[in-house]
């Protein structure tokens, strides 16, 4: 008889749970939308990186071969928004590291540059498509963990600690040498003109660093700062404008993230706060804004072993959260959309604000 009832009870309370979940679901300033790939005839992706979307159907992605560990990897695309992906034989790397090579930059669905080093014998490439990838064509061998191409012509690198620029569609390339940065963890540019980058001072520093440019990386303006714990690198930098602009540090060991921002350019940087979702333990990987109110972090809690989408309505007076069920790792604005990467497999989300 108390089986009954409690399998009674739990008939009856099922939909009212259900109900709660899409009461919660439709009160959240957001949907979410999973998009499950797969990757054809693939041989070494078994995963994504970092991706790029030229438009709703044309992806450009690194595809990892396990959870973004060393190993081999590749570029693959995908010309139906994610569900199927190809990839590109002559890009294999190994080994590979997610951050790094192959390096991307995509101007639209046509134009695009690829830089890796080379399998067989280990040596840095660059190729361009004016055509989708249906052809490539040798740039130079120019080595380069990350590229942003900002036109035709025009656009950046890094590899270590030296910056690049190129005035001639990747061809050449000029180089200057940063000052106190042990690696440059990440590129962005607004403009042709303005732009940063950011790193850390490595195993023996305790400070990270943001060098802005408004001259095409001619040059720069150095912000330092200090973090709780002493950073291993910046994890993530992202500038809304020519003012606001968030960056994420990762620290050593199980030391975690912090979250960062400023509102003068990058001259002085701002920790947030709220450590709900930073320090010990939490491991944040993108932080974007899709307006000056509206914000969203990714976070791995391991401790817990929660993932979750940290998000701010405010400016990030106050943060709350939505558990995910997969670890995002890269995403990318797009018309007002955030379209992300996740693990495991080829796994594509969408945050479409409401």
């Amino acid at each position: 008889m108390m089986r009954f009832s409690a399998l009674l009870l739990g008939l009856l309370l099922q939909p009212a749970m259900e109900y709660g979940q899409a009461q919660k679901a439709a009160s959240l300033p957001f949907t979410l939308t999973w998009t499950e790939g797969r990757c054809i005839g693939c041989k070494v992706a078994h995963g994504l990186g970092r991706v790029h979307f030229t438009s709703r159907e044309d992806v450009w992605a690194v595809g990892v071969n396990g959870a973004h560990a060393a190993g081999p990897c590749i570029v693959v695309h995908s010309t139906d928004a994610g569900s199927g992906w190809r990839e590109l034989p002559q890009t294999r790397q190994y080994p590979c590291d997610p951050d790094g090579p192959p390096a991307l930059s995509f101007l639209n669905a046509m134009r695009g540059w690829i830089a890796w080093r080379h399998e067989a014998d280990d040596e840095p490439r660059m190729m361009s498509t004016r055509d989708g990838g249906q052809h490539w064509q040798k740039v130079s061998r120019q080595e380069l963990q990350r590229i942003q191409m900002v036109d035709d012509s025009r656009g950046y690198g890094t590899v270590a600690d030296e910056f690049f620029r190129t005035n001639d569609a990747g061809h050449s390339w000029a180089e200057s040498k940063i000052p106190d940065i042990a690696s440059i963890d990440h590129l962005f540019f607004l403009t042709p003109e303005s732009g940063w980058i950011s790193g850390s001072a490595g195993v023996d520093g305790k400070d990270f660093f943001v060098f802005r440019t408004v001259n095409s990386g001619r040059d720069w303006e150095e912000s330092r700062t200090t973090p709780p714990e002493k950073p291993a690198d910046v994890r993530d930098l992202f500038f809304l404008d020519q003012l606001r602009g968030w960056l994420i540090t990762w620290g050593f060991n199980d030391d975690g993230s912090y979250l960062y921002s400023t509102v003068d350019g990058g001259l002085h940087w701002t920790p947030d706060p709220d450590l709900s979702f930073q320090g010990k333990g939490r491991w944040a990987s993108v932080v974007r804004f899709t307006s000056g109110e509206r914000g969203f972090v990714f976070l791995e809690d391991r401790d817990q072993g929660q993932r979750a989408m940290i998000y701010t309505l405010d400016g990030g007076a106050h943060w709350d959260k939505q558990a995910l069920p997969d670890s995002v790792y890269y995403c990318q604005i797009l018309e007002g959309d955030l379209l992300c990467s996740a693990a495991p497999g080829f796994r594509l989300l969408t945050v479409h604000p409401k």
